[in-house]
């Protein structure tokens, strides 16, 4: 959780060394072992005073371990006796597991956690709570989006972007076409090289039904439109009727950016992205506060708790990219998720393509899912 765990100071550890003697006590070092203490209030209630009172730390997590089964309440009440000496956070990490040492300490007022990365989290959201986040965004992230015209339903790609971008996400240029001659006029417009790919709000996997080809030229993509559509006939049942002729963007990193909601709120995903996000795993999460979106520094560190955060870096000589549009892409789509809020079922966009530094961002496929 990014906590430094240092060593009691030298004053400190001397303090903690005069509370027991003896080659079985570890006192010196972090964890701080006060051996027995669960049996030892008076031992206990003095070791965290030291602690509280130390300049060396800011918060004081307790291990309640098997000493403290027998007798909980000697424990909890020394714990307890405690808190009032300090501002300084103070929580129990029970193990092994011993639902009623949890009670017994909860009842007296002492958080108490049963696993290690609970008591991470709950350390982390105290910090959070206690140093709120200045929020730097731009005044055109800040502005609410006029969404009346927005229907409900399954969203085709070109649309879904089209909303995307009405929050100020950059996305891929593209056009939508029906026939094979105005695919090859809208491949001569982007440039030569390009992607063509179905359009449905029905299809949301479209490369799963063959309804995706990269690379096609002018020359290439008239033909390549008409196998698309009998391919997906055959695949589907149904015949598009409507593609879309996109960019073909390279020398980026592909990033997938979403949204997921349950009981405890909605969250922001970011993770390695396109057509492998679902092999690598690598993705992180931030819950949005109760109003708006996610703030920059937020995104940022988003983007540093990705496990492939070095890809993004420079990683072996290669460009650093422009994490900072892609911070701004990631609060954009925050503030679309929030804004919508119980109206919006679902929303991805996989990939979003971050370029070199200095080039920004773009969304080069999305999804939305809107209730009725």
């Amino acid at each position: 959780a990014g906590f430094a765990t240092p060593a009691p100071d030298t004053e400190t550890a001397a303090q903690l060394r005069s509370l027991q003697s003896g080659s079985h006590a570890n006192l010196d070092r972090n964890p701080i072992d006060v051996t027995l203490a669960g049996l030892q209030p008076d031992l206990l209630r003095a070791a965290i005073r030291i602690l509280l009172a130390s300049p060396s730390y800011d918060a004081l997590a307790v291990i309640a371990g098997s000493s403290a089964v027998g007798s909980p309440a000697l424990m909890a009440d020394a714990i307890h006796d405690c808190l009032p000496l300090s501002d300084k956070a103070v929580i129990a990490y029970v193990s092994p597991h011993a639902p009623e040492v949890v009670s017994v300490l909860t009842r007296r007022g002492v958080p108490a956690y049963t696993s290690a990365e609970s008591c991470a989290a709950a350390l982390d959201g105290l910090l959070r709570a206690g140093m709120p986040e200045q929020i730097e965004t731009s005044a055109s992230l800040l502005a609410t989006v006029d969404l009346g015209d927005v229907a409900a339903g399954s969203l085709d790609e070109a649309q879904a972007k089209a909303l995307f971008a009405r929050f100020g996400i950059s996305v891929a240029a593209e056009k939508v076409v029906a026939t094979a001659s105005e695919a090859e006029q809208a491949a001569r417009d982007l440039g030569g090289r390009v992607v063509l790919k179905i359009l449905s709000r029905e299809i949301a996997h479209k490369s799963d039904v063959g309804g995706v080809a990269v690379n096609l030229t002018t020359e290439t993509i008239g033909g390549r439109l008409t196998a698309m559509a009998d391919e997906v006939e055959a695949r589907t049942g149904t015949r598009p009727d409507q593609f879309l002729v996109q960019e073909m963007i390279s020398g980026g990193v592909e990033i997938i950016l979403g949204m997921h909601r349950d009981a405890l709120g909605t969250a922001i995903l970011l993770g390695m992205g396109g057509v492998a996000a679902e092999l690598f795993k690598d993705t992180t999460m931030r819950l949005l506060p109760p109003e708006g979106g996610l703030g920059l520094s937020e995104a940022r560190a988003m983007a540093r708790d990705l496990v492939t955060w070095p890809l993004l870096d420079g990683f072996r000589g290669r460009p650093k990219c422009d994490v900072e549009a892609l911070a701004e892409a990631v609060v954009a789509f925050s503030r679309m998720v929030a804004q919508l809020g119980d109206r919006l079922a679902e929303a991805e966009i996989n990939p979003v393509f971050v370029l070199p530094a200095g080039q920004g961002v773009r969304a080069a496929d999305g999804l939305v899912v809107l209730n009725v």
